[in-house]
């Protein structure tokens, strides 16, 4: 691994050398769980003390036992939602820059990219900030993490979304988009 000039840490360049070892495409979600699995500091970045950590948590002793470690994490996702949500959390500070509260909506949406599989409103809510880009500059915690919410407890119809609840008002902006492109979508099959 490449040290970051003496610091004892795994820098952005020695990540990606470990993810192209490992067969990983820096552009798929597993070098996102490997980093979080080896409790990277920020992105690409991690820590000897949390390499150390996370390969014994993992059990990890070669490449073959931590590639088997991150796919077993990768399906383990599905049965522990839990287990998802503190990945999905940490992914937002992965995308932090220097002492920022908020992420550009270019960063959340190649990330969202990542787990658009986790959720009906992942894929949609990606739309969507491609759609707006030009309005829609940034997104804050509050609206990253309402978004894992809403996809666990909003059905894909929104027949129970009310925008008299506590969502981020960036969200009734959503549904908005997401109501009219759904019905120009209706319209265009009708024809």
């Amino acid at each position: 691994m490449d040290r970051d000039d003496g610091k004892n840490m795994i820098a952005p360049e020695g990540f990606e050398k470990l993810c192209e070892k490992l067969g990983y495409n820096m552009e798929d979600i597993k070098p996102m769980i490997l980093l979080w699995k080896l409790n990277g500091v920020e992105l690409g970045t991690i820590e000897y003390t949390g390499w150390d950590t996370g390969l014994r948590e993992m059990k990890a002793k070669n490449e073959d036992e931590l590639q088997k470690a991150i796919n077993d994490t990768l399906k383990g996702f599905d049965k522990d939602p839990a287990q998802f949500k503190a990945f999905y959390r940490r992914l937002f500070d992965y995308l932090l820059v220097e002492k920022q509260k908020f992420v550009s909506s270019e960063y959340a949406t190649a990330m969202l990219s990542l787990v658009t599989d986790k959720g009906w409103v992942f894929a949609k809510f990606v739309e969507f900030l491609e759609a707006n880009k030009d309005d829609v500059k940034v997104i804050n915690r509050d609206q990253w993490q309402s978004l894992l919410e809403m996809s666990r407890v909003i059905k894909p119809d929104l027949s129970n979304y009310s925008k008299d609840d506590a969502w981020p008002g960036l969200f009734d902006r959503f549904v908005d988009w997401f109501e009219q492109s759904s019905n120009n979508s209706a319209a265009a099959d009708a024809k």
